[in-house]
Parts: structure tokens; C-alpha cells; sequence
């Protein structure tokens, strides 16, 4: 079987091309999954390039394993060394590697969205602090914001001046900042955040990495957001290969 048969002109454009920088626009329903795929398998068969170099991120577990499928029926068991995963997973498996370089053990927590909860409700007994005065979900974007523009606890404190309201946010996002570090917890903003920091002030562990990948392929690239868009920066480096799919009139 042809690996190209099925594909029309742009598709089979697609999956040839060699430039080492290459986006793709590709609506819904037009078949770029099967594009990607099929662009990895013939690096793959045709290109022998090692699987173990190939990174393919997505941004759902369903969309992964849709993937892996895939490329396990052209590829057969080699197909199980190409990394495909969501970015949260990919920077779960570097952490679990380098984390200890930026003082956390390598079995830290992931914290899921029922743990978060957990430690709010805590934070909020412990300051008197009513739910329906400030709910968890503007809680939880109010930490992930501060966290994404590096606004620390102290900082935090400043900006609330004497507003009622944002010292009690301030505290909790305290409270929240000390649990995780007393469980050596990452949360996923956590996740993308320090994998970025740590290849900033690690540039070995950042090289390392980037060597690992010769071709890195993104998905959905049209909702990546600043640090997901650094961290595959990072990767790519100015050697590797990297082909992003994606289509701006579906961004989130």
C-alpha cells in the first residue's frame, strides 16, 4: 500500500515538504489528522529517521491516542517509540526526568482540578471566607494568572492594596502557593510553567531535550497559548524540524 494513496495534491504537499519550518492550515474535517500521520510515517519509512525522534503534541488525550492508533497500523510496534502525547504529558515526562534540578523530587504530585479544590476549601475555612463571595472558579484564574505572569504571593499583596476583596484572594493564593510546596504538588499550569522556567536557567537540560526530537509536530496550533508557545520554542531549538497544524478561524 502506498502511503500517499487517498492523499489529494495539498495533503500529499503536506507530508512530503522538507523545509525545516512549515504550517499548515487545515479546516475542520479536512483531514489533518490523517496528514500528520502520515507525514510521521514516512519520515519514518522513507525518510529513516529514528521514531525516538519524532514528537507529535496534541491537546487531548483523545486526540493522542487517535493518533497513536493510527500510526501503530502503518508502523507496527515501532510506531511505539514516536512521542506522541498532550503538552501537559510531554512536560510531566521531562519533569519527572529534571525536576530535581529546580528543587523538587522527581515523584511530585500532578495536581487535578478536585485536589485544587480541596486546598481552596482549606484556604477558605482558615480565612472566613464565603464561596458565594468568591467562587473557586475565579479563585483558581485568579492563581493561574498571577502564576502566568509571575506575580508572586508578595507581589500579590501589593497589587490588593486595601481592597477587601483582593487581600482575601491574596491569602488564599498564600495558603495555595504553601499546600503545594508542603506536598511537592504541581498543578498543570505548574506543568508548562516550570519546564519553561527550568530550561531558562538550565540551558544543558533545554539542549538535551532539544536533541532528543529532530521533527516536532503540533497540533491545533491556533489555541496554543505564550508559555505553550515558549515551551515549544524551547524544543525546536534552531536545528530541529517543526510542522504546525492548525486553522485561525477555529481559535478558542
Amino acid at each position: 500500500m502506498n502511503l500517499l494513496d487517498g492523499l489529494n495534491p495539498n495533503q500529499k504537499e503536506a507530508v512530503l515538504s522538507t523545509d525545516q519550518y512549515l504550517r499548515v492550515i487545515a479546516g475542520a474535517g479536512s483531514g489533518k489528522t490523517r496528514v500528520l500521520t502520515t507525514r510521521i510515517a514516512n519520515l519514518v519509512l522513507e525518510r529513516n529517521v529514528y521514531p525516538s525522534k519524532i514528537l507529535a503534541i496534541t491537546f487531548t488525550n483523545k486526540a493522542a491516542n487517535e493518533m497513536k492508533e493510527r500510526i501503530k497500523k502503518i508502523l507496527g510496534d515501532p510506531s511505539g517509540a514516536v512521542w506522541i502525547s498532550t503538552i501537559h504529558s510531554l512536560c510531566v515526562r521531562i519533569l519527572r526526568e529534571d525536576i530535581q534540578s529546580m528543587g523538587m523530587p522527581r515523584n511530585f504530585t500532578v495536581m487535578d482540578q478536585d485536589d485544587q479544590k480541596t486546598i481552596l476549601k482549606e484556604a477558605y475555612k482558615e480565612h472566613g471566607i464565603d464561596k458565594s463571595a468568591i467562587s473557586f472558579g475565579s479563585m483558581l484564574d485568579y492563581i493561574g494568572n498571577n502564576k502566568g505572569a509571575e506575580i508572586t504571593v508578595d507581589r500579590a499583596y501589593v497589587l490588593a492594596g486595601s481592597f477587601t476583596g483582593e487581600k482575601s484572594k491574596a491569602k488564599v493564593y498564600e495558603y495555595y502557593c504553601n499546600r503545594q510546596k508542603e506536598l511537592y504538588a504541581l498543578d498543570f499550569d505548574d506543568l508548562l510553567l516550570v519546564t519553561v522556567k527550568m530550561f531558562k536557567m538550565f540551558s544543558e537540560i533545554r539542549a538535551k531535550w532539544a536533541k532528543r526530537f529532530n521533527y516536532i509536530h503540533v497540533d491545533e496550533f491556533q489555541d496554543i497559548d505564550k508559555v505553550q508557545y515558549e515551551l515549544i520554542s524551547q524544543l525546536a531549538g534552531t536545528e530541529n524540524s517543526i510542522c504546525v497544524v492548525g486553522d485561525p478561524d477555529q481559535t478558542i
